[in-house]
């Protein structure tokens, strides 16, 4: 586990065991790595909404 944040913007998680890289930044999971596709609104944490901030890629 660890503190460092996720990369996704409005992600308020920490990177974990789930924790995925791509284009040299670290996300706390894949929907965070892959952008929010099809307008996709959570990560990890059902909690968290970051995926409203991000425009879903097309």
């Amino acid at each position: 586990m660890s503190d460092q944040p996720c990369a996704c913007p409005g992600c308020q998680c920490s990177l974990g065991a789930a924790a995925v890289f791509a284009e040299g930044r670290a996300y706390c999971c894949q929907a965070c790595a892959d952008g929010h596709p099809d307008g996709e609104k959570h990560c990890q944490d059902p909690h968290c909404h970051c995926g409203e901030a991000v425009p879903p890629r097309g």
